[in-house]
């Protein structure tokens, strides 16, 4: 028994990417100067401008990095390394990183680390290395986001300009045909505007970016944002929308049990599922109104929200 034990914790230390290229005998090495530790919901795993003088490793539940001014920039999931760059640099922290969800990690101290390190240079080698790799993978991903997001934002902003010249022609047209003056037609513009009534769109995402890119694309719809399904259902109950956008796995209420509580209560009102995770044919079996994988193509988007609106 205490074999097979052994077995499957070696199978998941070599999950780790801190323990990739490692011997036996360096992996135990490493666990020695390893402690485990579990957390709740809602704690603080280090906060920002603190010292650096530890490093963990996300075994099971889910982190959040949050910034200085409360802005929830990343999610981690494992099998993450928190901190690694930190206790190699000795910089203070740059971020908060708070718990989403009961979990467990491992937290490695910056003095048991250095000493084990002094010990082995082949094993100083081989992790220094590794930390190397973590850190150009985590900027490559962060260089990826970044870039998916200028490519949004380039759209938006070109469809922006052909709205502004198409709606300048018009007015000039309209101003040619009728012989209005173009104070009286950009004022009667302006006030078919203000008795418009904008759709209300619910966007339901714990991830911030994606909240605000979803905010943009719906540039012409009235929109609110909730950070999770709790916080979704008590907007729910201040204003009705014409429509929610959930994403499917976040902390707590996932977007599952919020489609369910959302349909007992307005049983009419579509909801959307976005989801990274989720594929279109696992989600034939919920009653979401519509679908879409990330990352998101805004048009396609666009357009299935007028769809599910117009039915």
């Amino acid at each position: 028994m205490a074999k097979d034990r052994a077995k499957v914790l070696n199978q998941i230390v070599r999950k780790i990417p801190l323990f990739v290229g490692l011997s036996p005998s360096q992996i135990d090495s490493l666990l020695k100067v390893c402690q485990a530790k579990s957390f709740k919901a809602g704690e603080v795993v280090c906060a920002s401008d603190t010292a650096a003088d530890e490093m963990y490793i996300l075994l099971s539940g889910e982190l959040a990095v949050v910034t200085a001014d409360g802005t929830r920039v990343a999610k981690l999931v494992p099998v993450t390394t928190v901190g690694e760059l930190g206790i190699v640099t000795r910089q203070k922290r740059r971020a908060t990183v708070e718990t989403l969800t009961s979990g467990s990690l491992l937290v490695i101290r910056r003095t048991a680390f250095e000493s084990m390190m002094q010990s082995n240079m082949d094993v100083q080698a081989r992790i220094l290395r590794n930390i190397v790799d973590i850190v150009a993978h985590k900027i490559t991903n962060d260089n990826i986001r970044m870039s998916e997001h200028v490519q949004v934002t380039v759209a938006l902003q070109r469809q922006v300009r052909e709205l502004e010249r198409r709606v300048g022609m018009t007015t000039n047209m309209l101003v040619e045909e009728t012989g209005t003056g173009l104070d009286q037609v950009e004022e009667r513009i302006d006030k078919r505007l203000l008795e418009q009534k904008f759709m209300r769109v619910l966007i339901v995402d714990d991830e911030e970016d994606v909240r605000r890119l979803l905010k943009e694309a719906l540039v012409d719809c009235d929109t609110v944002e909730a950070g999770s399904g709790e916080e979704a259902l008590a907007a729910l109950g201040k204003q009705r929308p014409d429509l929610v956008i959930t994403d499917i796995r976040m902390a707590g209420m996932d977007g599952y049990e919020l489609l369910d509580k959302v349909k007992e209560q307005f049983p009419e009102l579509p909801v959307l599922a976005i989801s990274g995770v989720a594929k279109s044919d696992e989600m034939r079996e919920y009653a979401f109104d519509g679908f879409m994988e990330k990352p998101l193509d805004i048009e396609e988007l666009r357009d299935l929200v007028d769809e599910v609106v117009e039915k």
